[in-house]
């Protein structure tokens, strides 16, 4: 299996803001070959706080994009389930996977509970604020609608409508932040979605867990921090202020990234961040970082995030999207590449 390579698909990754558009850069994406374009759920953002996302909605995104596309995938990085409306979202993800051929990827995750009341009420804990352990009921309930589950309403039955185009529904990946929600990943037969903010270490314990209860190594999917440039040197230099922001910006918000608990402020220390969970380097560099996860843990699947949460600006963005396709990617097929020295 060749190694599969995704993209944010929306603002707060490659986003607008110097002119150019996600409808255009999904063009971009698809011609350079990457496999999968990624949009996210939330449009909360911390009032006081310098990072003003505007953060599109991602379905509707989604199907923009996938209106100028032809082959490219189009997942969610994850839709917070138990906030949304059900019948209103099997409907939606149904329509869009319909007219984009079988393209969606859902891609789901459990939201902090802080986050889910705000959604829902005034920031208090309210009596209609969801439950965000509510995740697997909501999606059995999203996923019996798509298999044919009917609803009875005063005696009358009711299918939920349409069906997607892939059967007997779109791949399902679970954005799992505890152990329990790996091995409930690895229970269910769906695949795993793993941060990008997860150490090296956190990336392996949590493929071991998951394949140690009948999950596939080839089934993870891993977010990396990517920088690609000309050397090590100068990535390095370009990438020591951004990933000092980025860590003290997680380190604020406790290692709380688009709802969701991530990482210990002890893994933000931003010299280990550099050298450790991000994937920073020339293309030499870079292919090596990313064999490792290929050949010692069996990963195939690498969502790169350009952007850094939005701290890299948009022309560093598109040389590491460009470099990456046409430098790194290639050095890839080669065997031995994970003994080309840093």
């Amino acid at each position: 299996m060749l190694m599969q390579f995704g993209l944010p698909g929306g603002r707060g990754d490659l986003d607008g803001t110097a002119g150019t558009s996600a409808v255009e850069l999904a063009r971009i994406s698809e011609s350079l070959g990457y496999d999968s374009l990624w949009f996210t759920d939330g449009h909360l953002d911390s009032v006081g706080s310098r990072r003003v996302s505007a953060r599109p909605a991602p379905i509707p995104l989604a199907t923009a994009v996938a209106a100028v596309t032809r082959s490219i995938s189009l997942g969610f990085t994850a839709l917070h389930l138990p906030l949304h409306d059900p019948i209103r979202l099997a409907a939606d993800l149904a329509t869009l996977d319909r007219l984009s051929g079988g393209r969606v990827i859902l891609g789901v995750g459990w939201p902090l509970a802080t986050y889910a009341q705000a959604y829902r009420g005034d920031g208090d804990a309210t009596p209609d604020a969801p439950d965000a352990d509510d995740l697997p009921e909501a999606l059995d309930t999203i996923v019996g609608y798509w298999r044919g589950r009917t609803r009875t309403v005063g005696g009358a039955h009711y299918r939920v409508g349409p069906t997607p185009a892939q059967h007997p529904h779109p791949p399902i990946e679970v954005a799992a932040r505890t152990d329990e929600s790996v091995v409930w990943a690895a229970s269910r037969g769906y695949a795993l979605l793993l941060s990008a903010v997860a150490t090296t270490a956190s990336v392996a314990a949590s493929v071991r867990l998951y394949t140690s209860h009948g999950g596939q190594a080839a089934d993870v999917r891993v977010e990396r921090f990517c920088l690609v440039a000309e050397s090590d040197g100068a990535a390095a230099e370009r990438a020591t202020p951004i990933v000092v922001r980025l860590t003290r910006r997680l380190a604020a918000l406790g290692g709380d990234e688009h709802g969701h608990q991530t990482v210990g402020t002890s893994d933000l220390d931003p010299g280990r961040f550099q050298n450790d969970t991000a994937i920073i380097g020339g293309p030499a560099t870079v292919a090596r970082q990313v064999a490792l996860l290929r050949d010692e843990l069996g990963i195939r699947r690498v969502n790169l995030r350009p952007s850094f949460s939005g701290t890299a600006s948009l022309a560093l963005q598109q040389s590491t999207v460009r470099m990456f396709a046409g430098k790194v990617r290639p050095l890839l097929a080669v065997p031995t590449i994970h003994r080309v020295s840093r």
